[in-house]
Protein backbone atom coordinates (compact mmCIF):
# COMPACT_ATOMS: atom_id res chain seq x y z
CA UNK A 1 0.00 0.00 0.00
CA UNK A 2 1.18 3.53 -0.79
CA UNK A 3 0.69 6.02 2.04
CA UNK A 4 -0.17 9.64 1.17
CA UNK A 5 1.96 12.16 3.03
CA UNK A 6 1.29 15.92 2.93
CA UNK A 7 4.00 18.36 4.01
CA UNK A 8 2.84 21.92 4.75
CA UNK A 9 5.77 24.31 5.21
CA UNK A 10 6.07 27.97 4.24
CA UNK A 11 9.89 28.11 4.42
CA UNK A 12 11.19 27.02 1.04
CA UNK A 13 14.55 25.66 2.21
CA UNK A 14 12.93 23.47 4.85
CA UNK A 15 10.24 22.33 2.43
CA UNK A 16 12.91 21.28 -0.06
CA UNK A 17 15.01 19.65 2.64
CA UNK A 18 12.32 17.30 3.91
CA UNK A 19 11.07 16.41 0.44
CA UNK A 20 14.39 15.99 -1.36
CA UNK A 21 16.70 14.54 1.32
CA UNK A 22 14.54 11.44 1.69
CA UNK A 23 13.56 8.98 -1.02
CA UNK A 24 9.98 8.84 0.19
CA UNK A 25 8.79 6.65 -2.67
CA UNK A 26 11.20 3.86 -1.73
CA UNK A 27 9.67 3.87 1.76
CA UNK A 28 6.14 3.56 0.37
CA UNK A 29 4.96 7.19 0.48
CA UNK A 30 3.40 9.46 -2.11
CA UNK A 31 4.30 13.02 -1.10
CA UNK A 32 2.18 16.14 -1.57
CA UNK A 33 3.59 19.60 -0.77
CA UNK A 34 1.88 22.83 0.30
CA UNK A 35 3.46 26.23 0.99
CA UNK A 36 0.68 27.44 3.30
CA UNK A 37 -2.33 26.28 5.26
CA UNK A 38 -4.92 27.16 2.63
CA UNK A 39 -3.14 25.10 -0.02
CA UNK A 40 -2.73 22.22 2.42
CA UNK A 41 -6.42 22.25 3.31
CA UNK A 42 -7.34 22.16 -0.38
CA UNK A 43 -5.13 19.08 -0.86
CA UNK A 44 -6.68 17.36 2.17
CA UNK A 45 -10.12 17.92 0.66
CA UNK A 46 -9.05 16.58 -2.73
CA UNK A 47 -6.75 13.68 -1.83
CA UNK A 48 -7.08 10.88 0.68
CA UNK A 49 -4.19 12.07 2.84
CA UNK A 50 -3.08 9.70 5.59
CA UNK A 51 -0.40 11.78 7.37
CA UNK A 52 -0.02 15.56 7.53
CA UNK A 53 3.29 17.16 8.55
CA UNK A 54 2.79 20.86 9.19
CA UNK A 55 4.80 23.76 10.53
CA UNK A 56 3.02 25.21 13.52
CA UNK A 57 3.83 28.79 12.42
CA UNK A 58 2.74 29.80 8.91
CA UNK A 59 1.33 33.06 7.53
CA UNK A 60 -2.44 33.13 7.33
CA UNK A 61 -3.72 29.76 8.50
CA UNK A 62 -1.27 28.34 11.04
CA UNK A 63 -0.66 24.69 11.88
CA UNK A 64 -3.18 24.64 14.74
CA UNK A 65 -6.05 25.92 12.62
CA UNK A 66 -5.00 23.69 9.72
CA UNK A 67 -5.07 20.66 12.03
CA UNK A 68 -8.57 21.46 13.28
CA UNK A 69 -10.01 22.06 9.82
CA UNK A 70 -8.21 19.14 8.18
CA UNK A 71 -9.45 16.73 10.84
CA UNK A 72 -12.98 18.02 10.29
CA UNK A 73 -12.60 16.84 6.69
CA UNK A 74 -10.82 13.57 7.50
CA UNK A 75 -11.11 12.42 11.10
CA UNK A 76 -8.71 9.52 10.45
CA UNK A 77 -5.92 11.95 9.44
CA UNK A 78 -2.74 11.73 11.54
CA UNK A 79 -0.85 14.98 12.15
CA UNK A 80 2.78 15.73 13.02
CA UNK A 81 3.74 19.34 13.83
CA UNK A 82 7.08 21.09 13.33
CA UNK A 83 7.98 23.88 15.74
CA UNK A 84 10.86 26.00 16.95
CA UNK A 85 11.97 26.09 20.56
CA UNK A 86 9.99 29.29 21.15
CA UNK A 87 6.80 27.49 20.11
CA UNK A 88 7.41 24.40 22.23
CA UNK A 89 4.47 25.04 24.59
CA UNK A 90 2.20 25.69 21.62
CA UNK A 91 3.30 22.42 20.07
CA UNK A 92 2.55 20.60 23.30
CA UNK A 93 -0.89 22.18 23.39
CA UNK A 94 -1.53 20.88 19.87
CA UNK A 95 -1.35 17.34 21.24
CA UNK A 96 -4.79 17.97 22.74
CA UNK A 97 -6.09 18.37 19.19
CA UNK A 98 -5.12 14.81 18.41
CA UNK A 99 -1.67 15.55 16.98
CA UNK A 100 0.41 12.37 16.95
CA UNK A 101 3.87 13.86 17.46
CA UNK A 102 5.98 16.97 17.03
CA UNK A 103 9.49 17.82 15.88
CA UNK A 104 11.65 20.61 17.20
CA UNK A 105 13.79 22.59 14.76
CA UNK A 106 16.48 21.91 13.78
CA UNK A 107 16.02 18.22 13.03
CA UNK A 108 17.62 15.69 10.72
CA UNK A 109 15.64 14.40 7.75
CA UNK A 110 16.12 10.84 9.05
CA UNK A 111 14.42 11.84 12.29
CA UNK A 112 11.36 13.02 10.37
CA UNK A 113 11.28 9.72 8.50
CA UNK A 114 11.32 7.83 11.80
CA UNK A 115 8.46 9.90 13.25
CA UNK A 116 6.41 9.49 10.07
CA UNK A 117 7.06 5.74 10.06
CA UNK A 118 5.98 5.45 13.70
CA UNK A 119 2.75 7.23 12.82
CA UNK A 120 2.26 5.02 9.76
CA UNK A 121 2.71 1.93 11.95
CA UNK A 122 -0.20 3.13 14.11
CA UNK A 123 -2.31 3.51 10.97
CA UNK A 124 -1.40 -0.02 9.90
CA UNK A 125 -2.43 -1.39 13.29
CA UNK A 126 -5.76 0.41 13.07
CA UNK A 127 -6.24 -0.84 9.52
CA UNK A 128 -5.60 -4.41 10.68
CA UNK A 129 -8.12 -4.00 13.51
CA UNK A 130 -10.77 -2.73 11.09
CA UNK A 131 -10.02 -5.63 8.76
CA UNK A 132 -10.58 -8.07 11.62
CA UNK A 133 -13.91 -6.44 12.45
CA UNK A 134 -14.97 -6.66 8.80
CA UNK A 135 -13.86 -10.28 8.66
CA UNK A 136 -15.96 -11.15 11.70
CA UNK A 137 -18.98 -9.45 10.16
CA UNK A 138 -18.41 -11.31 6.89
CA UNK A 139 -18.24 -14.62 8.76
CA UNK A 140 -21.50 -13.76 10.45
CA UNK A 141 -23.13 -12.98 7.11
CA UNK A 142 -21.88 -16.27 5.67
CA UNK A 143 -23.44 -18.12 8.57
CA UNK A 144 -26.75 -16.40 7.94
CA UNK A 145 -26.55 -17.15 4.22
CA UNK A 146 -26.12 -20.83 5.03
CA UNK A 147 -29.25 -20.52 7.20
CA UNK A 148 -27.32 -22.08 10.03
CA UNK A 149 -29.46 -20.28 12.59
CA UNK A 150 -32.57 -21.94 11.12
CA UNK A 151 -31.01 -25.39 11.60
CA UNK A 152 -29.80 -24.74 15.12
CA UNK A 153 -33.03 -23.56 16.60
CA UNK A 154 -31.58 -22.18 19.84
CA UNK A 155 -30.04 -19.26 17.92
CA UNK A 156 -33.53 -17.81 17.73
CA UNK A 157 -32.59 -14.28 16.61
CA UNK A 158 -31.12 -14.36 13.06
CA UNK A 159 -29.76 -10.80 13.42
CA UNK A 160 -27.87 -11.57 16.59
CA UNK A 161 -24.66 -12.64 14.89
CA UNK A 162 -24.42 -9.30 13.11
CA UNK A 163 -25.40 -7.14 16.07
CA UNK A 164 -22.98 -8.88 18.39
CA UNK A 165 -20.21 -9.81 15.96
CA UNK A 166 -17.66 -7.61 17.71
CA UNK A 167 -18.97 -8.05 21.25
CA UNK A 168 -16.44 -9.40 23.77
CA UNK A 169 -14.65 -11.72 21.36
CA UNK A 170 -12.78 -14.26 23.44
CA UNK A 171 -9.13 -13.75 22.61
CA UNK A 172 -8.12 -16.34 25.18
CA UNK A 173 -10.02 -19.01 23.25
CA UNK A 174 -8.25 -17.98 20.05
CA UNK A 175 -4.86 -18.30 21.76
CA UNK A 176 -5.69 -21.74 23.12
CA UNK A 177 -6.87 -22.99 19.73
CA UNK A 178 -3.69 -21.69 18.11
CA UNK A 179 -1.00 -22.76 20.57
CA UNK A 180 -2.67 -24.05 23.74
CA UNK A 181 -2.51 -27.47 25.39
CA UNK A 182 -5.38 -29.98 25.81
CA UNK A 183 -5.43 -29.12 29.51
CA UNK A 184 -5.91 -25.41 28.74
CA UNK A 185 -8.74 -26.15 26.31
CA UNK A 186 -10.41 -28.43 28.84
CA UNK A 187 -10.33 -25.68 31.47
CA UNK A 188 -11.74 -23.18 28.97
CA UNK A 189 -14.63 -25.52 28.12
CA UNK A 190 -15.37 -25.88 31.83
CA UNK A 191 -15.59 -22.09 32.10
CA UNK A 192 -18.05 -22.03 29.21
CA UNK A 193 -20.14 -24.74 30.88
CA UNK A 194 -20.21 -22.77 34.14
CA UNK A 195 -21.19 -19.60 32.27
CA UNK A 196 -24.04 -21.38 30.47
CA UNK A 197 -25.26 -22.75 33.81
CA UNK A 198 -25.31 -19.24 35.25
CA UNK A 199 -27.18 -17.93 32.17
CA UNK A 200 -29.81 -20.69 32.20
CA UNK A 201 -32.66 -18.22 32.55
CA UNK A 202 -30.99 -15.40 30.66
CA UNK A 203 -31.47 -16.11 26.95
CA UNK A 204 -29.67 -12.98 25.73
CA UNK A 205 -26.44 -13.77 27.57
CA UNK A 206 -26.60 -17.34 26.27
CA UNK A 207 -26.76 -15.95 22.73
CA UNK A 208 -23.85 -13.60 23.41
CA UNK A 209 -21.65 -16.38 24.79
CA UNK A 210 -22.45 -18.77 21.93
CA UNK A 211 -21.83 -16.00 19.43
CA UNK A 212 -18.43 -15.27 21.01
CA UNK A 213 -17.45 -18.91 20.77
CA UNK A 214 -18.61 -19.37 17.18
CA UNK A 215 -17.23 -16.13 15.72
CA UNK A 216 -13.91 -16.42 17.56
CA UNK A 217 -13.45 -20.02 16.42
CA UNK A 218 -14.39 -19.31 12.80
CA UNK A 219 -12.13 -16.26 12.67
CA UNK A 220 -9.22 -18.18 14.14
CA UNK A 221 -9.39 -21.16 11.79
CA UNK A 222 -9.84 -18.94 8.74
CA UNK A 223 -6.79 -16.88 9.70
CA UNK A 224 -4.85 -20.12 10.01
CA UNK A 225 -5.68 -20.94 6.41
CA UNK A 226 -8.43 -23.54 6.79
CA UNK A 227 -11.54 -23.57 4.64
CA UNK A 228 -14.62 -22.19 6.34
CA UNK A 229 -16.57 -25.19 5.08
CA UNK A 230 -14.47 -27.51 7.25
CA UNK A 231 -15.58 -25.76 10.42
CA UNK A 232 -19.18 -25.37 9.29
CA UNK A 233 -19.25 -29.14 8.85
CA UNK A 234 -17.95 -29.59 12.40
CA UNK A 235 -20.65 -27.24 13.69
CA UNK A 236 -23.39 -29.19 11.88
CA UNK A 237 -21.98 -32.56 12.89
CA UNK A 238 -22.84 -32.10 16.56
CA UNK A 239 -26.22 -30.39 16.30
CA UNK A 240 -28.84 -31.47 18.86
CA UNK A 241 -31.34 -34.01 17.57
CA UNK A 242 -34.14 -31.44 17.92
CA UNK A 243 -34.20 -27.76 17.05
CA UNK A 244 -35.12 -26.86 20.61
CA UNK A 245 -31.98 -28.15 22.33
CA UNK A 246 -31.89 -27.66 26.10
CA UNK A 247 -28.96 -26.32 28.14
CA UNK A 248 -27.20 -29.70 28.35
CA UNK A 249 -27.43 -30.02 24.57
CA UNK A 250 -25.76 -26.64 24.19
CA UNK A 251 -22.98 -27.54 26.61
CA UNK A 252 -22.35 -30.81 24.80
CA UNK A 253 -22.34 -29.04 21.45
CA UNK A 254 -19.80 -26.44 22.64
CA UNK A 255 -17.52 -29.17 23.98
CA UNK A 256 -17.68 -31.36 20.86
CA UNK A 257 -17.36 -28.39 18.51
CA UNK A 258 -14.25 -27.03 20.24
CA UNK A 259 -12.51 -30.39 20.60
CA UNK A 260 -13.06 -31.30 16.95
CA UNK A 261 -11.91 -27.84 15.83
CA UNK A 262 -8.84 -28.17 18.02
CA UNK A 263 -8.06 -31.55 16.42
CA UNK A 264 -8.40 -29.96 12.97
CA UNK A 265 -5.96 -27.17 13.84
CA UNK A 266 -3.45 -29.48 15.52
CA UNK A 267 -3.46 -31.71 12.44
CA UNK A 268 -1.57 -28.96 10.60
CA UNK A 269 2.20 -29.48 10.31
CA UNK A 270 4.33 -27.59 12.83
CA UNK A 271 6.04 -25.84 9.95
CA UNK A 272 3.37 -23.12 9.86
CA UNK A 273 4.34 -21.73 13.26
CA UNK A 274 7.98 -21.92 12.29
CA UNK A 275 7.29 -19.99 9.08
CA UNK A 276 5.42 -17.33 11.05
CA UNK A 277 8.43 -16.81 13.32
CA UNK A 278 10.79 -16.72 10.32
CA UNK A 279 8.62 -14.03 8.72
CA UNK A 280 8.52 -12.11 11.99
CA UNK A 281 12.30 -12.42 12.43
CA UNK A 282 12.89 -11.12 8.91
CA UNK A 283 10.65 -8.10 9.60
CA UNK A 284 12.37 -7.33 12.91
CA UNK A 285 15.82 -7.67 11.34
CA UNK A 286 14.88 -4.91 8.88
CA UNK A 287 12.90 -2.66 11.24
CA UNK A 288 14.48 -3.01 14.70
CA UNK A 289 15.69 0.61 14.58
CA UNK A 290 12.18 2.04 14.23
CA UNK A 291 10.81 1.00 17.60
CA UNK A 292 9.15 -2.27 16.63
CA UNK A 293 7.64 -3.91 19.71
CA UNK A 294 6.17 -7.26 20.60
CA UNK A 295 2.82 -5.55 21.14
CA UNK A 296 2.75 -3.98 17.65
CA UNK A 297 3.80 -7.28 16.05
CA UNK A 298 1.11 -9.14 17.99
CA UNK A 299 -1.59 -6.79 16.74
CA UNK A 300 -0.43 -7.15 13.13
CA UNK A 301 -0.47 -10.95 13.48
CA UNK A 302 -3.79 -10.92 15.40
CA UNK A 303 -2.24 -12.65 18.41
CA UNK A 304 -1.86 -11.60 22.01
CA UNK A 305 1.60 -10.41 23.13
CA UNK A 306 1.85 -13.28 25.63
CA UNK A 307 0.99 -15.87 22.98
CA UNK A 308 3.46 -14.44 20.48
CA UNK A 309 6.15 -14.14 23.15
CA UNK A 310 5.78 -17.80 24.04
CA UNK A 311 5.91 -18.86 20.39
CA UNK A 312 8.92 -16.65 19.64
CA UNK A 313 10.86 -18.02 22.62
CA UNK A 314 10.06 -21.63 21.71
CA UNK A 315 11.64 -21.21 18.26
CA UNK A 316 14.36 -18.63 18.91
CA UNK A 317 15.48 -19.67 22.38
CA UNK A 318 15.44 -16.08 23.65
CA UNK A 319 12.94 -13.38 24.51
CA UNK A 320 11.79 -10.90 21.87
CA UNK A 321 13.27 -7.91 23.72
CA UNK A 322 16.62 -9.69 24.14
CA UNK A 323 16.68 -10.43 20.42
CA UNK A 324 15.99 -6.80 19.47
CA UNK A 325 18.58 -5.55 21.96
CA UNK A 326 21.08 -8.00 20.50
CA UNK A 327 20.55 -6.52 17.03
CA UNK A 328 21.00 -3.00 18.37
CA UNK A 329 24.12 -3.97 20.31
CA UNK A 330 25.66 -5.61 17.24
CA UNK A 331 24.92 -2.58 15.05
CA UNK A 332 26.14 -0.12 17.69
CA UNK A 333 29.48 -1.94 17.96
CA UNK A 334 29.76 -2.03 14.19
CA UNK A 335 29.18 1.73 13.88
CA UNK A 336 31.59 2.53 16.72
CA UNK A 337 34.24 0.42 15.07
CA UNK A 338 33.81 1.21 11.39
CA UNK A 339 32.61 4.84 11.33
CA UNK A 340 33.49 8.18 12.92
CA UNK A 341 29.84 8.98 13.66
CA UNK A 342 29.27 10.81 16.90
CA UNK A 343 27.55 9.09 19.79
CA UNK A 344 24.35 11.10 19.39
CA UNK A 345 24.23 10.22 15.69
CA UNK A 346 24.52 6.51 16.46
CA UNK A 347 21.87 6.85 19.16
CA UNK A 348 19.54 8.59 16.71
CA UNK A 349 20.20 5.97 14.02
CA UNK A 350 19.33 3.13 16.39
CA UNK A 351 16.09 4.79 17.50
CA UNK A 352 17.10 5.94 21.00
CA UNK A 353 15.45 9.10 22.29
CA UNK A 354 18.78 10.72 23.20
CA UNK A 355 22.52 10.04 23.51
CA UNK A 356 22.41 9.83 27.30
CA UNK A 357 19.89 7.00 27.29
CA UNK A 358 21.82 5.21 24.55
CA UNK A 359 25.10 5.48 26.51
CA UNK A 360 23.42 4.20 29.65
CA UNK A 361 21.89 1.26 27.75
CA UNK A 362 25.20 0.46 26.03
CA UNK A 363 27.14 0.44 29.29
CA UNK A 364 24.52 -1.76 30.95
CA UNK A 365 24.59 -4.16 27.99
CA UNK A 366 28.27 -4.21 27.03
CA UNK A 367 29.97 -3.26 30.29
CA UNK A 368 31.55 0.00 29.15
CA UNK A 369 30.41 3.28 27.63
CA UNK A 370 30.36 3.80 23.84
CA UNK A 371 33.29 6.20 24.15
CA UNK A 372 35.31 3.69 26.17
CA UNK A 373 34.47 0.96 23.67
CA UNK A 374 35.68 3.08 20.73
CA UNK A 375 38.85 4.13 22.57
CA UNK A 376 39.65 0.49 23.36
CA UNK A 377 39.35 -0.34 19.66
CA UNK A 378 41.63 2.53 18.71
CA UNK A 379 44.19 1.39 21.25
CA UNK A 380 44.16 -2.06 19.70
CA UNK A 381 42.57 -3.81 22.64
CA UNK A 382 40.52 -6.94 21.98
CA UNK A 383 36.91 -6.09 22.87
CA UNK A 384 33.79 -8.05 22.08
Amino acid sequence: MTWRLLIAEDEKYLREKVTQNIDWASHGYEVFVASDGEEALEIVGRENIHILVTDIRMPGMDGIELTERAKAINEELKVIVISGHAEFELAQASIRLGVEDYLLKPFRSERLLEVVKKTKDKLEIRKAQLAQEQKREELARQLLERRFSDVFGWLANPNFFLSQSTHAIRHRLSEILRTGTPSELSKEIELFHDALDSYEKDGENVYILLNDIVITTLTTVQELGFELEEVINIMAKHLPTTSQGDLKDLQQWVESFLWDTNDLIKSRPEGDSEQLIKTMKSYVDENYRTGVTLHSMAIQLNMSPSQLSKLFFSYMGENFSDYVNGLKEQKAKELLKATDQRIYEIADYLGFSDAYYFSSWFKRTVGCSPTEYRESLQEGHDVL
